[in-house]
This record gives structure tokens, sequence and C-alpha cells, in this order.
């Protein structure tokens, strides 16, 4: 009688373990967007922060986000915070392309507006204060959502400079190193948030190691399949 119950008590567990890991949903979650388990539903991954959108400090995305802010060691060495979905999918972009022999630093993510403020004054002074200030007013950056990353390549070896300072805009774009990371955005959620040929649109300068995410690889990829940029994909711009 005890065999019998226990043998009752092992089909209940193995009907549960099939019906929750081996259905299709279950395998499409763990297909498309395995980084999903650290997402918080409730958050809008495809908000928009722009010269038109601005961002809503103390609003429910700013108060919410606050909880979900966590560190990580910027190339520097560091604490910078971001979004906790973001990170998550950003270590294992990381882990991928290290796989390609292709070593992917953060330099920047989440900025208060104290933050960007002093980030628009700084280049506002190298560029002479002229309206090609590559860099966003405060309260107009994707920064303050804490899901726009800024990324570096390190060049291989004992150096490890950071091919982002050294080389020009577009340039960037035909280093294969940048090609390879845009080509492997979109698996984990990411786009390019400034491309080329987009400026009109969004505002910004093409700018290759700005890199965004968006919540969900299957968004993603047709973002980038569809060399959209995130204002034409939500308005249709």
């Amino acid at each position: 009688m005890k065999l019998f119950k226990n043998s009752i008590v092992l089909l209940v567990v193995l009907s549960i373990f099939v019906a929750c890991f081996c259905s299709p949903a279950f395998a499409l979650f763990e297909k498309e967007d395995y980084f999903a388990k650290g997402l918080n539903p409730e958050r809008d991954y495809l908000i928009v922060v722009n010269a038109d959108h601005p961002y809503e400090f103390g609003g429910s995305y700013d108060q919410a986000l606050q909880d979900d802010l966590v560190y990580i060691s910027d190339v520097y060495g560091e604490a910078t915070p971001i979004e906790k979905g973001a990170l998550l999918a950003f270590s294992q972009l990381q882990a991928a392309l290290h796989d390609e022999g292709m070593t992917v630093g953060l330099f920047s993510a989440y900025r208060t507006e104290e933050d960007q403020e002093w980030v628009y004054n700084y280049y506002g002074s190298l560029a002479g204060w002229a309206e090609d200030n590559p860099a966003q007013l405060p309260g107009y950056s994707e920064h303050h959502t804490g899901l726009l990353l800024n990324v570096v390549i390190l060049y291989p070896g004992e150096t490890n400079e950071p091919i982002w300072y050294t080389e020009t805009a577009e340039r960037q774009q035909n280093i294969p190193y940048f090609k390879l990371l845009h080509e492997n955005l979109a698996d984990f959620g990411f786009i390019d948030r400034y491309p080329a040929g987009k400026e009109d649109v969004t505002g910004v300068p093409c700018e290759p190691y700005e890199i965004r995410f968006v919540g969900s690889s299957s968004v993603a990829h047709e973002i980038m399949d569809h060399g959209l940029c995130l204002e034409e994909y939500l308005y249709g711009e």
C-alpha cells in the first residue's frame, strides 16, 4: 500500500514537471526570453524618452524603478546602477560575445537628473556649446529609465583600450567587433538605439555604443531585423 501511494505521488510530481517545463509555452519562454525571469511584469520596457517625450521624475515608472536598480562594476571599477532585467540580459550578452572572443564592458546605464546635467555640460563644453552636443538635456535622456546602456568594446591585449574612445561613430559601425555586437543584440532583448540614418527620427546622432533593452527578444528582432528605430516601431514615424 505504501509503495502504491509513493507511486501515485511520483506520478503527480512528474505530471506537474511535464506540464510546467515541457509545454510549448515554457519552451518558447526559454528559447526567446530566457532572461525574462528577472523582468518586472509591470514595467514598461518600451518606454520612450526623447525631445517629444520627457521623462517623468517621481512618476509611477520612476518610483517603481528605484526598487529595481542594481549595481554592476563598470569598466573603471565604479559601481553603476542599472535596471535589474537589463542587467541579467546584458550579462547573457556579455557571455555570448565572450565565447566569440570579444569583451564588452559597461560604461554607463541609469542616470539621475543631476548625472545627466553633468554629462550634458561636459560634452557641451567639449563641443564649444554647439548644436551638435551629443548629450541630451536632463529629463530627455533614456538613461533615466535604466534601460539604455553605453557599452565599450575592449581591444584584446594588455591595454584593453576602449574602441569607442578612439574611433568616430561612423568608423565604429565598420569595425568587426561592433558588427558582431549589433548582430547579437536582438537575441538578448537589445536594440541599436540610435542607428545611422535615423537621426531625424530619434533626434540623436548615430551612436553605435548606445544599446537599449526592450524586454523581449521577439520585439528586439522586429525592430532590428526590419531596420527600424524604437520610435518607428512604436509610432510608425
